[in-house]
């Protein structure tokens, strides 16, 4: 009898750790992985990292106009020794001359040879303790 309770642990052990593994819906995520943003409008931190990566990317563009964000496409974020929040965005080109002081009330263009909307991958690593904020990557397409 003492072996078939063994076998029973065994089994149940071996139904339990693939879900925990995996982080299905109620269970335990690996710690470290990443994890989905699900109301990126809401998430004060995502916000944040995100009108630093669109001020980098602003500084960064040769264009005349500003750009801001259309929508998030999607957002995680990862637990490190700080917190990667990694973005990909649709940002859009805005009737703003570079440097706008308030990009939210700029308007996007909507004549077609002006109106110009990219993909966007950003990458920003935040340590708030320290107060410090990186972009670690941008790639747009």
């Amino acid at each position: 009898m003492a072996a078939g309770s063994v076998w029973a642990v065994l089994l149940a052990a071996a139904l339990v750790l693939p879900g925990a593994v995996r982080g299905g819906q109620g269970r335990p995520r690996l710690l470290g992985a990443p994890v989905e943003i699900e109301n990126a409008g809401n998430d004060e931190g995502l916000q944040r990292a995100l009108h630093f990566a669109m001020a980098e990317y602003n500084k960064a563009s040769n264009d005349m106009y500003s750009s801001r964000v259309v929508r998030v496409v999607s957002a995680q974020r990862q637990i490190v020794s700080g917190i990667k929040y990694i973005m990909e965005v649709e940002i859009g080109r805005t009737t703003c001359a570079k440097p706008a002081a308030d990009l939210q009330s700029c308007a996007f263009h909507d004549t077609p040879q002006l109106a110009k909307h990219t993909i966007c991958n950003f990458v920003v690593y935040v340590v708030p303790w320290l107060n410090q904020i990186k972009l670690l990557d941008s790639s747009c397409q």
